[in-house]
């Protein structure tokens, strides 16, 4: 029986053989898949309000001005673990996709009474940021 810990190692491997690095992106969407309602989660990606905590949590750049300090650029997604700026990545929409991508074949070997909508809704999140194959 695979503990969280070793699951949570294996979504890392996914992640990084395909070239996704991003050490918050990956704790974060790891902590979503493991230990939150995952399919909630991808709601909340769709509407661009995901839940948020003190010490993780997403970020849409429409959420700050222009002309704010804390802009990160037009259409980004910061994701942020732990309480310090060096627990920060950003990602384009492009990006977000292919982290939320991971995450959810990931998450559909675990729960694959789960696969249509986890597709349907990972579906409208690429065409709602225009994602080509």
């Amino acid at each position: 029986m695979s503990t969280s810990f070793d699951d949570k190692n294996k979504l890392i491997q996914m992640y990084e053989q395909k070239g996704l690095n991003k050490g918050s992106v990956m704790d974060v969407l790891c902590d979503f898949v493991m230990e939150y309602d995952f399919v909630r989660i991808l709601e909340g990606f769709l509407k661009e309000y995901v839940e948020r905590r003190d010490y993780m949590g997403v970020v849409y750049s429409d959420a700050f001005d222009k002309e704010d300090e804390e802009f990160f650029g037009e259409n980004h997604v910061l994701f942020y673990y732990g309480v310090d700026a060096e627990g920060e990545d950003t990602v384009t929409h492009e990006e977000l996709y292919k982290y939320l991508q991971t995450a959810c074949e990931f998450y559909i070997k675990r729960y694959p009474e789960h696969t249509e909508n986890v597709e349907e809704l990972l579906s409208k999140i690429k065409d709602q940021y225009d994602i080509k194959d």
